[in-house]
Parts: structure tokens; sequence; C-alpha cells
């Protein structure tokens, strides 16, 4: 230690403000709590996966299955009401939770390829297909087969209104569409039933007549079938479906929908978990977890199948049965609905709501061996047992679809605690709020869904991702084109200011030239302040449960500040705008992109924009298109010069160089105050995609400006088509002179019908109606004379 008296004065520890702590919505509590890790920054995290059996929604992914529906309804989604939404809202937590709050993330997702849907479509799938391959003509007895799949379905839907052939089927509907079915009212899939048999029903009809005339062609034979095919399927399926015992039949339809759900997931750049995995890997391991619930006291094998024991569960003292929604316990639709489409009630239940663990294989489903027979595992069971194969006995965050809360996860949850005997085994759940379309929430009547593909016509991957971000994850989000229309203006709003700033960086690199003066003033101040203040309001907003919605708004106030600062100094005389600053804010912007997934993760330092040519790409080959338009121009200008061409012509090229040739190559000109243009390089497909936009929304202008000149016109038309009569006749009419007995010079009535003199207030009131004549009757002359 050093002698020397001399100290240092006294140092003042900061008095910093405290930056807000991620808190989640966690329906464990149904309230926000701090988000806590099991071990440090590490945390474990398992999400419900797709049940593969058909195309990813944005919309039908709300509600359960539509009927029977192999088929027809191909296109329409028939999982689990919540997926799209959930995949997408997840993976935005997912990468704020992993880039932005930098948790180390161990994301599973499980595949359910063993599914009672699965197996059911499986065979329609295969059923059907089989027919159809096999039928080369249209026959009478392919027509039969057909007509007596009809009968079936229409008992089968329709109960006691049921039409008893496709003769009486016209009959029925005219009493379904004249609102005479009761039952229609409560039955939500009454009105898919009506149009499946009536598509069959037509199809059957025009089959009649072919045959009558002849006709067997293949191609009519296979009309019919498709038209009629989810009713032929479970035709089928009723007589044949135990046959078909082929495990690969199963395990190659659920291969096929899981490649088909990863091209969707890939095309809305959501990240794939770090483990997935896949029920039908499982099974060993599900037969081991069932037979230690059965050891803890909590299962039961009953008829070869095992059962939960959910009030035994429940008396436990260190346990508790629908952690989630308790008042839902006894919810006897939903827990049927949970056991699946081709479980039938058993005697050996103890209790009503106990649920399948294990289930008893009967002919036609997929088998593996048991301490209890050849059988399969339950819905539920899956989760509970990968979960704990990959993250152990306990959770950090488990995550799904509000629809699912029970009774899919309070079963998982009382699965693993029974399994592991322990108080808790999920510490947060989150779920996503139901999804409504055009401001309809989803039914199982309402075809109101859009496939990932279809919204991908219309819509960038980029901004269905903004579409998401501008909801909250854990409310009713309204999936609407007006919602689109709005993240299609974020994102050319984000992108325009990324470009633009880009473009400053680029334009001022290399060009600095001493003055003796800074370029940090009290614009540069404020705008740097503004900054701060909202990357502190957008970190509160993310750590308030993943607020997006907040997040973006702060986010957009932030770039139109910034977009103000540049107007405002481009216009300054002997001053430029501070690129540093600027390109701080856009690479901040561009960060919080590519972290919610708007931007991918390969791109630019900022904006969204292709980096362009690498080291060993053919020089030639990249610049010769910007060769080529510069030379066409030059050509264009010097024949004008040479030919002593009019200005007006040159600005033409110009104006043809900047919104067509160059843009065609991605480049835009923006043309500023002082004359000079800001040379911007955007990607060329974003750059036409917005070209087409703004004449589309041109374009709707010009016709609601076609509209109102139109009603304008027929408003005037019609006023000078009333003001034709001239006011001395207009009370002497065929249909208002039985009214008056006698009328002044100008026309206007003195005495009514009875020769009696009119009231002083009904004289007033004609001679305003007078007066009101007089006045369009001048303008029709008027009219008149102007043409």
């Amino acid at each position: 230690m050093s002698s020397n008296p001399i100290k240092q004065p006294q140092w003042h520890k900061p008095q910093g403000s405290e930056t807000p702590r991620l808190r989640v919505n966690n329906s464990m509590t149904k309230s926000k709590e701090d988000f806590i890790p099991i071990n440090g920054n590490k945390v474990g995290w398992y999400c419900c996966g797709p049940t593969v059996y058909d195309f990813s929604h944005m919309g039908h992914a709300r509600c359960v299955a539509l009927g029977s529906l192999w088929g027809y309804w191909e296109t329409v989604l028939r999982r689990s009401p919540w997926e799209v939404p959930t995949y997408i809202a997840f993976d935005i937590i997912r990468r704020i939770m992993e880039d932005y709050f930098k948790y180390d993330v161990f994301y599973v997702m499980n595949i359910t390829d063993i599914d009672d849907k699965i197996i059911k479509e499986a065979r329609f799938k295969y059923l059907f297909d089989r027919l159809r391959n096999e039928t080369k003509t249209l026959s009478p007895s392919l027509l039969e087969t057909v007509e007596a799949a009809w009968r079936d379905y229409s008992k089968s839907k329709f109960k006691a209104q049921a039409p008893a052939s496709i003769e009486e089927y016209a009959a029925f509907l005219a009493k379904y569409e004249g609102g005479g079915i009761p039952e229609a009212k409560e039955e939500a899939k009454y009105d898919l039933f009506v149009k499946t048999a009536g598509r069959s029903a037509k199809a059957i009809t025009v089959a009649r007549e072919q045959i009558k005339s002849g006709s067997s062609s293949v191609e009519s034979a296979h009309a019919l079938l498709d038209e009629s095919r989810d009713i032929v399927a479970a035709f089928l399926d009723v007589k044949e479906g135990a046959s078909v015992t082929d495990p690969k039949v199963f395990r190659d339809f659920a291969a096929y929908w899981e490649e088909e759900y990863f091209k969707d997931m890939d095309a809305l750049n959501i990240r794939r978990p770090d483990l997935l995995t896949r029920v039908s890997e499982y099974v060993p391991e599900i037969v081991t977890y069932v037979e230690n619930i059965v050891k803890n006291g909590f299962a039961y094998e009953s008829e070869g199948s095992v059962y939960f024991n959910t009030v035994a569960f429940g008396k436990h003292p260190n346990h508790d049965y629908a952690k989630l929604e308790p008042w839902s316990a006894g919810n006897t639709k939903l827990l049927q609905e949970g056991e699946g489409d081709l479980t039938v009630e058993t005697k050996g239940k103890k209790n009503p709501a106990d649920f399948a663990l294990w289930k008893k294989s009967k002919a036609g489903e997929p088998a593996w061996p048991s301490p209890w027979g050849e059988g399969r595992p339950g819905w539920h069971i899956e989760c509970s047992v990968m979960a704990g194969e990959a993250l152990g006995d306990q959770l950090d965050i488990h995550t799904g679809g509000i629809d699912l809360a029970f009774p899919h996860h309070d079963n998982e949850i009382a699965q693993a605690e029974a399994h592991y005997d322990c108080k808790q085994w999920v510490n947060y759940f989150l779920h996503t709020g139901h999804l409504h379309i055009e401001g309809q929430k989803m039914s199982k009547s309402l075809k109101n869904f859009v496939t990932i593909q279809q919204a991908l016509e219309n819509n960038t991957a980029e901004q269905i991702r903004i579409f998401f971000l501008l909801h909250q994850w854990d409310t009713v989000l309204d999936f609407s084109s007006g919602a689109l229309v709005e993240a299609k203006a974020i994102e050319n709003t984000i992108l325009n200011f990324l470009t633009t700033i880009k473009a400053v960086v680029r334009e001022q690199s290399g060009s600095y030239v001493f003055t003796g003066a800074h370029n940090y003033g009290e614009a540069e101040k404020a705008l740097v302040a503004k900054f701060q203040e909202k990357k502190t309001a957008i970190h509160a907003a993310l750590a308030d449960s993943f607020n997006t919605p907040t997040a973006m708004s702060e986010l957009r106030d932030l770039i139109s500040t910034s977009n103000s600062y540049y107007v405002d100094q481009s216009k300054q005389k002997n001053t430029q705008p501070n690129a540093e600053v600027l390109a701080k804010i856009a690479k901040y912007v561009t960060e919080l992109m590519r972290m919610f997934g708007v931007f991918g993760d390969a791109n630019p330092s900022i904006g969204n924009v292709s980096a362009g040519a690498g080291k060993g790409a053919d020089v030639e080959e990249t610049v010769m298109p910007y060769l080529t338009v510069l030379a066409r121009f030059r050509d264009a200008v010097r024949e004008l010069a040479q030919n002593k061409g009019d200005y007006k012509e040159l600005l033409k090229l110009s104006d043809r160089l900047r919104d067509d040739d160059l843009v065609e190559l991605g480049v835009v000109l923006d043309d500023r105050d002082d004359g000079k243009a800001l040379v911007k390089l955007i990607d060329k497909a974003t750059l036409l995609r917005q070209r087409e936009e703004k004449k589309e929304r041109e374009l709707q202008k010009q016709r609601e400006k076609d509209d109102r000149l139109a009603a304008a016109a027929a408003k005037r038309a019609e006023k000078l088509a009333k003001g034709k009569l001239a006011p001395a006749d207009m009370f002497k009419t065929d249909e208002l002179r039985k009214e008056y007995s006698e009328w002044d010079a100008q026309g206007i009535p003195t005495k009514d019908a009875a020769g009696e003199p009119l009231s002083k207030s009904r004289r007033k009131k004609v001679e305003k109606e007078h007066a009101g004549q007089a006045k369009l009757h001048e303008e029709y002359l008027a009219d008149l004379k102007g043409q």
C-alpha cells in the first residue's frame, strides 16, 4: 500500500433508472409474471406442433374438422384451429427472446403423425384413390355405389329430415333455404352438409343422363367420383376401412403433409425448431411413461386401453386437475372432442372425465405392442412424453393455441405431474388468442379461411409478418383486408426510409470536406434524443409480454421523426443531413425488423436489400444491364441534340429513365429540392410490387372519383329533369289539380278543392315549394341555353 497521504475524492455511485425486466402473460395465473428461467439464461420451450393431414391455413386454423372432409375440402385446413397464427406469433416471441433478450432457448416442437384424424383421412384417401384408379368407365354399378353412399350420407347428416332419394333432394333444399329445418340452426356444419350433398346430387343426375345416352368415358366417371369425394370416401371407409392394415398408408400420408407444412413455414420465414419430435418415433417411451403413471396410482387398464384417473388425481393432496381451466373440467363436449374421432365410449371408464393414455387398436388402425395388448398412444400423452424426453421433468415455457387449453393442455399437465409426482410441471404457459376473418370468429360453418399459399398470392411473407406484429399475440386477431393494407403501407414506409438512408450514407462516404464547422447541431441532438427515447419505449414494450403493437408504433414514430429531419436538413443551404446519425437509426430499425423475422437473417447492415454480387460474380453480367440503359439514354440525348429537339422531349427521356428503365434494374432516383437526385437501390421484385400497388391505389382513386362524378351527374340530371316543369304549372298537374280549385297569376294555389281559401301555413308551404321549383326551372333553362 502506498503511504502517499493524497487520496482520490469520493466516488459517487450513479443512480440510474432500472431497465424493465421481461414479464409474460402466463396462463397458469391468468396474469403477467416476471420471467425467471429454471437454469440461468437457458430456456426450455415446448410448443404443440401440427397434426399433419392437410394444408396449412391462415384462417380455418381456428376450428376443428369440417366434417368428413378429405377430398373436396382438401384446400381447407382440418387440423387444430390455432396452428398457423400460433406458429407465427410464437416465432416472433422466440426471436425476441433469442435475438433481443439473448436467452439461450432450446425450442422443441412435436409432429403428431399418429392421430384419429390422420388414421381416418389416410384411409379415406387410400380407399378413394384405389377406387378412382380402378375405375375406367362410367358404369351402372359405379353409379349405384355413389347413390348408396349419397343415401347413407343424407341419413347420417340430415337425420329425420333426410331425403330418401336424389329426386327428393330439391324439395329438401327448398325447405332448408326457407328456414323450415330447425336442426339447421343447431348444427354449425349443416350448411356444409347441404352443399356437399348438393354437389354430389348434381353429379349423380348428370351421370344418369350420360349412362342413358350411352356415354361411359373415364372422364365422366372421374367427374362423378370427384364431385362426390367426401361422401364416397366415408362410405368406403365404413365398408372396407378395417381392411387397410399396411402401416405405410398412414406413415406416407403423414410424411407428405409434414413436408407441406414445413414448406409453408419456410415461406413465412418461421424458424425451424431446435428439436423436432414425431409421435411414431417415441412409442416405446410413451409405453414406459404410461406404465409409470399406472404404477403411481393415477391410471388404470380397461379392455386393452389405459385411462387416466382424473378423480384420483384431483383428490390427491399434491395435485390439482385442470389447472388452466378448472371451470371446464366437467365439459363433456370438450372432453369427447379431445378423445378423437375414432374413439368409442367404453363401459370400462371409471369416471366420465377420464381420458385415454393408450388406445386399443381396432381393425384398420396402426398398432404397437404394449403390456396391455396391441394399441396406439392417446392424443394428450404424446406431448407430455416427448417434452419430458427432450427437456426433463420441468419446462420453462409451454405454448399453444387457446382452443387447446382444455382438455389437451390441462391433460398434458396432469399426465406429467402424475408421472413425475411433481407439483408444477410447467412454469409459464403461453396461449395465443382466437383468429377472426374480416371480423367474424372462425366457425365450423363459415368457409372464411385463407391458406398460406392463397395469402402469399396477394401478400408477401414480410407483409403478413408485419400484420401479426401489429396485433398482440394473446388477444383476438382479425385477419382483414384493411389490416393487410395497413401492413403494406408500413412495409413501404420502412423500406423507403432504409433505402433513403442507405443512399445518403453512400452519397456522403468519402466526400468529407473540411469547413471548420461540425455537423452536430440542435437538430441532430434532438434526433438523437428522440432515438434514445424510442429505444427505451420499445424495450419497455417488448419486456411487457412481447407487446409488438406498441413497439411497432414507437418504431414508426422514430422513422417519421427521422424522415422529417432528413427532409428539413436537405432543404438547408451549405449543410447536409448527418449520415452517421441516420445510419445508426437505420441499422437499429434493420436489426429490429430482422429480429422480428420481417427481414431475412443474411441481409446487409441496413435494409432488406440484396447485398449484390459476390466477389466471384461475373462483372460483365452484373454491370451490363446498367450500361445498356446508360447507352440507350445517351443515344437518345445525342439524337435530340443533333436534331435540335425540344427540351421537353429531353425531360420526357429523363422521366422515362427514372420511371421505367432504372426501375426494372431496382434503381430509384428521388428528386430533391436542390435539383439533384438521390440514388437508391431496392430489390427489383419489391420495387415492381410497390409500383403495381401504387398503380392500383391510383386506379382505385380514379374509380372512386369516377363514381363520385357519375353520382353527381346522375343527381344533376335528376335535378334538371325535375326543373323542366315550369313553376306556374307545378300545382296544376293531374296529380295536384284535384287538391285545389283556384290559383293566382304565378300559378300558386289560393283555394283548396272545396273552394275554401288556403290557411296561412299551407299558403306559406306552397309558396316555398313554388320558389324552389322556380330556382330549379331557371337552372334547367340555363342548361338548355348552354347546350
